[in-house]
């Protein structure tokens, strides 16, 4: 979130730095004895609540249009409120008023574009809403449940993956598929028995679910396969994630020797689920015909 607003972070410095020495330019420093304790105290809190609201729409906020509005609201406000105080430790001049405007300006304007960013960021969250509202009554329904794994099954992955994907979207956040197979799983089942496969899948879910995040979503995907979405996830920390639970997969896939796990990580581009799905897909099956069974691998 942070590499986003680079700029951002580094703009209110060099601002509120050239503000402080146009002030030493144009007026003289008061004693000690001339400041008002109580107008600096209430003049710093208001000062310090900007620089927190500015610090963090930075960092929850992705980049967008009613960012833009919402920060350069919030830095007007900062500068005017650090000038404003600047005024308890500084005298000007009588007929110098540029300190005057300059406090005074930046202020209404700030507050009319923080107000705009604000309405801006309630059209978001009303959107963000009604999508979690459908997902709720998705998540009430049962039938929508892998009976063996407890999982939600390829009916619901469809539709909540569409659903995430105009989510994501609408609020410029990055969203990330996890794909995993069971490599060899039908050979295991005629060897060993569906007994044992079913005993296998039950416990691959249960490491699987306790890895994940509470705003993940899991599902079971197919017969050998599971799909885990990542919500505002990119693909860098995808692959970071994917490597963790590789690790402890490792454990599982200690005791069974006949059976491997393919894993991939991909940051949602597509605009629609099967798009989505289809691409996972791919890349899985280029993983797996790069490294010979029954290794593990990642990519």
């Amino acid at each position: 979130m942070w590499r986003q607003h680079l700029l951002k972070i580094t703009l209110p410095l060099p601002l509120l730095s050239a503000g402080f020495l146009l002030a030493l330019s144009l007026g003289v420093a008061k004693s000690p004895a001339e400041f008002d304790w109580l107008d600096i105290l209430g003049e710093g809190v208001v000062l310090l609540v900007a620089i927190l609201w500015l610090t963090l729409i930075i960092s929850s906020r992705p980049a967008g249009r009613v960012t833009e509005w919402l920060y350069y609201g919030s830095l007007l406000l900062v500068c005017s409120f650090f000038l404003d105080i600047l005024d308890e430790f500084i005298r000007y001049p009588d007929h110098i008023r540029t300190m005057s405007w300059l406090e005074s300006l930046p202020a209404p304007v700030g507050m009319l574009a923080l107000t705009y960013g604000l309405v801006g960021w309630h059209r978001e969250q009303r959107i963000i809403n009604r999508q979690l509202q459908g997902r709720e009554l998705l998540l009430r329904d049962h039938r929508l449940l892998d009976p063996l794994t407890q999982l939600y099954g390829v009916d619901y992955l469809y539709a909540v993956l569409a659903r995430d994907i105009q989510l994501h979207r609408a609020a410029q956040q990055p969203l990330s598929l996890l794909m995993l197979n069971i490599n060899q799983f039908a050979a295991f089942n005629r060897k060993q028995g569906m007994a044992a496969g079913d005993d296998y899948l039950v416990k691959l879910s249960v490491l699987l679910a306790s890895q994940l995040r509470a705003s993940d979503v899991l599902c079971r995907y197919a017969g050998d396969r599971f799909v885990a979405l990542l919500a505002n996830t990119n693909q860098q920390q995808a692959q970071i994630f994917a490597q963790h639970l590789q690790q402890q997969l490792a454990v599982l896939s200690d005791g069974e020797e006949e059976l491997s796990l393919s894993l991939v990580a991909s940051e949602v581009t597509e605009l629609t689920a099967a798009k989505a799905l289809q691409h996972a897909e791919q890349l899985l099956q280029r993983a797996k015909a790069q490294t010979p069974l029954p290794a593990m691998q990642m990519s």
